[in-house]
């Protein structure tokens, strides 16, 4: 039975026992920010199980993608070296919410295994919570033999969703592969972690909830989560013992062995690397389909590891080119029945790959030099270890995921110093966090001590741009000081006060502090901490000093001119993922009052048609005129009602969710527009790459929008005068224009080539002879070096056994190649010829025996020239 038959016929049984079909959930879960990868069936109903989502069946089925490569769930490590584990595989499942319990649970696994699948009930076994009396019967009931009930403990026995939540006894279904597969030890039993007792599916009976002191309660709708791995069902069916003998693995498998030309199965460490590559490439594709980017945290960071891991074991297949698209393509043929958004983001997945391969190659040879050299040197001493330092610069320099290195070090029967890794990277996060403080924060380490004990302030800028305020502290020159005078620059902190510091991407307000004939000008505004921020000011007239009451004023322009920008990135954040797909991520954004950049995961440049698009969508909700509110909630209220958020990004238990309607909720700490009408219009100026997989747009909004469009409106305009044609017909004129000089250069181009033709025959006619080679040299007025190559290239076409040389000049430069023919590049190098000019006349120079070049002073070019024969 192969596996599309097993996937489908499992939902159909279910289907049939009034379950309704769910398709698939991302594998990036939409409202879990506690897990990095969807890795269990029951991930997309967690809420129902809850209690806090209602859905419109109470029983479910369901084929889930998984991963299970970060994170708690991590089988990354195990992927390869054992039969069974994979980072991606699909759960089978079947669901009660509050419906039917263990005995419908029992009765079903029971019809399918046995009646549908027919498997042989002498191989299997059934293990149970050993205080679970009530499955144990239910059980015998249905026909299982009681000395095939097996009750054990809590650790494989009982599931629960966390430490605290809904939980209870589950039971397994075991399925015996035979004495001759796993250990052979007369004492194997069903709790040996050898391969012979397969466990295939499990049963979880969710009938109590545990609090956080651990007392348990019964749920009043016990409820039904089950997950059976489809690629451990095929081996059964198949009669396998191994996963990866499977139709879901073997194709690819087979392929691989025909770009490396191994051989699956004639030796134990080549097979780890078949089973790797063939496991990760199904992983890898399924998570970029989901939209995730290859990058240096979180996700991103599995998805590059597992990207690595395969090229490395290409690697040690002999395997020198790209291939992970190769395979990609055809796990796609594979897959797309069942998944038919792979075939459409095929395109896009294989640049992914490909990208990232090739990124990863350039380094890879250098970081296996460095590895080697270190294991070489470590087997001559007698040692095992890898200095955590070595560990640290094949993952900062070369790009070597930590479990790489410990994958090389585990082969050669070395071990890593992982503390003294965790100890450099933690440095080098010390070093980065010093820099980002002195150029943030620009405080030294005096003025934070200059702050009295338990000063803080209340911020009152969201709801007003004015606050009455007392000056907490003063500080001038990185010191704690009495007052603060006219003339002089210094910080002053407040109880109160409605200035935004620098964060979030945002840029401080600016304003002014007053208090009676004092006045003070506020030029930057820096979190010290979360609970309080300096006012770097320079005083105008009077003094401030600790305890002074003052007047604190936003300038209010700057501030509406931030909202504007800091709301209209939510808005492209949105036509983003509208127009190009849900896997765009925010990476970074700069608001100011004059313009906003917005950094986000894209892996190709936008069209011109995506630009528009974007553009467009947040400037109908702009013309929409919608409401902007501001909310707090709990961080998990937030993300479970589908607020997008960093996934990186460190909250706090309370957030601040900014909606806009229905179609976006971001958490943000940031200022913001009331109304989006407010923005006026929004404009994209730029759209380009910052970083692989990274895009950076740059716009402008409100009155810096109307500026924008006016200037270009008067370039247009002058274009359209200097053309003598309208508006209108500017870019017909300019392709007109174009079309015009593409043709003159062209004839330009025909009329130089027939000069240096003419040149090249009347050098040939000065060729000189010396040691049966003929020397030929020109100077060629304003050339480039290549068309100093194409020159000796054309001297050697017409001219058997010579050496052909040209120069030329620009300004004070000067250019010379020379080309040997290779007949007598076993007495002639050019290589050798360049570096013998260069080094009479003061220029630098070389190349192979083939082709050279090389520069000397500008003046000196034709001496060097008519010097050749001389120097050969």
């Amino acid at each position: 039975m192969q596996s599309k038959q097993l996937r489908q016929g499992f939902l159909d049984f279910f289907a049939g026992q009034s379950h309704t079909i769910v398709p698939s959930a991302p594998l990036v879960p939409e409202k879990d920010p506690s897990l990095l990868f969807t890795n269990a069936g029951m991930v997309q109903f967690k809420n129902t199980f809850l209690g806090q989502e209602k859905r419109a069946y109470t029983r479910a089925t369901s084929s889930q993608k998984c991963v299970r490569a970060g994170g708690k769930h991590n089988d990354l490590d195990n992927v390869g070296r054992t039969l069974r584990h994979h980072t991606f595989f699909e759960m089978l499942g079947n669901f009660s919410f509050g419906d039917y319990f263990k005995k419908e649970a029992i009765a079903y696994a029971w019809e399918y295994l046995l009646k549908n699948l027919g498997l042989d009930l002498s191989r299997m076994w059934f293990t149970v919570y050993k205080e679970d009396d009530e499955a144990r019967e239910l059980w015998k009931a249905v026909g299982a033999p009681p000395d095939r009930i097996v009750g054990l403990g809590e650790k494989d026995n009982f599931w629960s969703m966390g430490d605290e939540g809904p939980c209870g006894p589950c039971s397994e279904i075991i399925y015996d592969l035979g004495e001759h597969v796993g250990c052979g030890r007369p004492t194997c039993g069903l709790e040996c972690d050898c391969d012979r007792f397969l466990e295939i599916w499990n049963l979880v009976f969710m009938q109590y909830e545990r609090t956080k002191d651990g007392q348990m309660t019964k749920l009043p709708n016990p409820s039904i989560d089950t997950g059976m791995g489809l690629e451990r069902i095929c081996s059964v069916m198949q009669g396998k013992v191994s996963n990866y003998d499977t139709d879901l693995f073997i194709p690819l498998i087979r392929k691989l062995e025909d770009i490396s030309g191994g051989v699956y199965g004639e030796n134990p460490q080549s097979d780890i690397a078949f089973r790797v590559i063939a496991d990760h490439v199904r992983g890898a594709t399924f998570v970029i389909n989901d939209g995730v980017l290859p990058s240096k945290d979180g996700r991103g960071y599995v998805l590059r590891r597992i990207m690595r891991r395969a090229i490395r074991f290409g690697k040690k297949l002999g395997i020198e080119k790209e291939f992970l698209g190769e395979l990609s393509r055809l796990l796609v043929d594979m897959m797309e029945d069942v998944y038919p958004d792979v075939r459409n983001n095929y395109a896009y997945i294989l640049k992914v790959l490909q990208g990232e391969e090739e990124r990863f190659l350039e380094t890879l040879t250098n970081g296996m030099r460095l590895y080697e050299e270190v294991r070489d040197g470590l087997r001559a001493r007698g040692q095992r270890v890898i200095p955590g330092d070595v560990v640290y610069r094949l993952y900062d320099t070369f790009g070597f995921p930590v479990d790489i290195t410990e994958d090389m070090a585990a082969e050669d029967s070395l071990v890593i110093d992982a503390e003294g890794f965790a100890k450099a990277l933690e440095e080098q996060k010390e070093r980065s966090r010093g820099d980002w403080k002195a150029k943030k924060e620009g405080w030294s380490r005096e003025l934070t001590d200059a702050i009295p004990e338990g000063a803080r302030n209340i911020f009152t800028g969201y709801e007003a741009l004015e606050s009455e305020a007392t000056v907490v502290s003063a500080a001038r020159d990185g010191a704690a000081a009495e007052e603060l005078a006219a003339g002089e620059e210094g910080d002053l902190f407040f109880d109160v006060t409605p200035f935004y510091g620098e964060a979030g991407g945002q840029v401080c307000d600016e304003g002014l502090v007053e208090s009676g004939d004092s006045r003070a000008v506020v030029t930057a505004v820096n979190r010290v901490r979360d609970d309080l921020w300096s006012h770097h000011v320079r005083v105008e007239k009077g003094s401030f000093r600790e305890g002074q009451k003052a007047r604190l004023v936003v300038d209010r322009e700057r501030r509406k001119s931030i909202a504007r920008n800091h709301s209209a990135t939510h808005l492209l954040q949105y036509g983003l993922r509208k127009i190009l797909g849900d896997h765009v991520k925010q990476s970074g954004s700069l608001v100011d009052p004059d313009h906003l950049r917005f950094d986000f995961s894209h892996f190709q440049a936008l069209t011109p048609e995506e630009i528009i698009a974007v553009e467009d969508t947040a400037n109908e909700k702009i013309l929409a005129a919608i409401d902007v509110n501001t909310e707090l909630k709990t961080k998990e209220e937030a993300i479970r009602e589908g607020a997008t958020a960093l996934f990186e990004e460190k909250y706090g238990e309370a957030v601040r969710v900014v909606k806009m309607a229905d179609f976006s909720a971001e958490l943000c700490g940031g200022t913001h527009v009331q109304n989006t009408g407010e923005i006026g219009s929004l404009a994209i100026i730029s759209e380009g790459s910052l970083a692989y997989g990274v895009r950076r747009i740059e716009a402008v909004t409100g009155k810096a929008a109307i500026r924008y469009r006016r200037k270009l409106e008067g370039m247009v305009k002058a274009l359209a005068k200097e053309l003598n044609t309208e508006i209108e017909k500017v870019p017909e004129r300019v392709e007109a224009i174009m079309a015009d000089l593409s043709m003159r250069e062209k004839e330009l181009q025909r009329v130089r080539e027939g000069g240096v033709r003419q040149q090249v025959e009347a050098a040939i006619g000065r060729a000189r002879e010396k040691d049966g080679a003929q020397i030929i040299f020109l100077y060629v007025d304003g050339a480039k070096a290549d068309d100093l190559r194409k020159v000796t290239d054309l001297i050697r076409s017409k001219v058997k056994s010579c050496i052909a040389v040209a120069g030329t000049r620009d300004e004070s430069k000067g250019l010379i190649v020379v080309s040997v023919a290779k007949e007598l590049q076993d007495r002639f190098s050019a290589g050798k010829i360049v570096k013998g000019i260069c080094e009479r006349f003061g220029g630098k120079g070389g190349g192979n025996p083939n082709m050279a070049q090389g520069g000397v002073p500008g003046e000196k070019v034709e001496e060097a020239l008519r010097s050749l024969e001389e120097i050969l």
